[in-house]
């Protein structure tokens, strides 16, 4: 039986930790290759960045993964892509462009062709909520979502939990505030998820209208940015689109980088909050360039991250035993 990744509700706790541990161990410092442990112990210490290991274990050769993206991507699908061929294995990309799904095919029988070709997993992205599920549902090849509609991206909140257990150690206790256009983000789903299972107390900050129906198990929810810093050891930013503010009920990008953007000026205010974006940014609205740059921004080592952790996940989906 195919194994899925759907969800962090399919996820254990113990299944995060072991995923983030795995991850880790794809891990070192930029200065050094020995004693693995010991140097990345230190890095966190000297805040320097990590990288990838240079030499990786080819635990998937001769699997063969598709990227079946029905969503323009660039972090999530080149990593999952960077991931794949670092254990071994070989990757396809499909896109709906040109394909048979432009003539009218439904997507069923597109994923259906594509098992028919021999791929073990499909690694897919869909603006549609309950897509990935559905093709679990029906297919013998392992689904990994690589995010859904407004409901999950699950190896996101991966990836942020592994970026800030590097930094921290754990999560326990630490407060993290998540800002901006919480309402159609996946992300905010996936990272309350995690987070609060892994120890977390989470609020929230954005427009009335920006905010979902339920608290995501927030602790707090803040009317503006300054107020979450105060209370923060973590920003989790979220990208605003320029087409969802300046409506009848949001407000303009003025009233918006008044009230909610993470700029310079308030980042130097609280030198210990830490920031964490999944991308891409929309600068000179949620955040600017001198915020990424920051020796406070995690934004860059989180892409490092992002292959580590889609690693993991792909043996943690397509092996019987983590």
């Amino acid at each position: 039986m195919a194994r899925h990744l759907l969800n962090t509700c399919d996820l254990t706790t113990d299944d995060i930790l072991s995923i983030v541990r795995q991850s880790h161990s794809y891990l070192v410092p930029a200065r050094s290759n020995s004693d693995r442990a010991q140097d990345l112990a230190e890095a966190l210490i000297l805040e320097q960045p990590a990288t990838l290991i240079v030499e990786q274990p080819a635990t998937l050769v001769n699997r063969r993964i598709v990227l079946g993206f029905f969503e323009p991507s660039t972090r999530t699908r080149l990593s999952f892509e960077t991931a794949a061929h670092r254990l071994g294995a070989q990757t396809v990309y499909f896109q709906p462009t040109g394909s048979s799904v432009e003539k009218g095919e439904s997507l069923r029988e597109t994923l259906m062709t594509i098992e028919s070709m021999g791929f073990d997993a499909i690694v897919l992205r869909h603006s549609e909520n309950g897509v990935p599920s559905a093709v679990a549902s029906y297919t013998r090849m392992s689904v990994i979502n690589a995010g859904e509609g407004t409901n999950a991206h699950p190896t996101q909140a991966l990836l942020d939990a592994s970026a800030l257990i590097e930094k921290y150690g754990s999560l326990k206790g630490l407060r993290i505030c998540i800002v901006g256009d919480i309402l159609h983000s996946r992300v905010a789903r996936s990272n309350a998820d995690v987070f609060v299972r892994l120890g977390a107390e989470i609020a929230l900050c954005g427009p009335p209208g920006l905010l979902p129906a339920g608290t995501l198990n927030a602790s707090h929810v803040f009317d503006n940015i300054d107020d979450a810093l105060r209370w923060a050891n973590v920003i989790n930013l979220l990208r605003i689109q320029r087409e969802r503010i300046a409506t009848a009920d949001q407000p303009s990008v003025d009233e918006y980088r008044n009230r909610y953007a993470l700029t310079a000026a308030r980042l130097n205010a609280f030198p210990d909050v830490c920031v964490i974006h999944p991308g891409p940014v929309n600068e000179g609205v949620e955040t600017d360039q001198a915020v990424l740059d920051s020796r406070q921004s995690l934004v860059h080592r989180q892409v490092t991250h992002g292959v580590a952790v889609r690693m993991a996940v792909l043996n943690h989906v397509l092996h019987s035993k983590f």
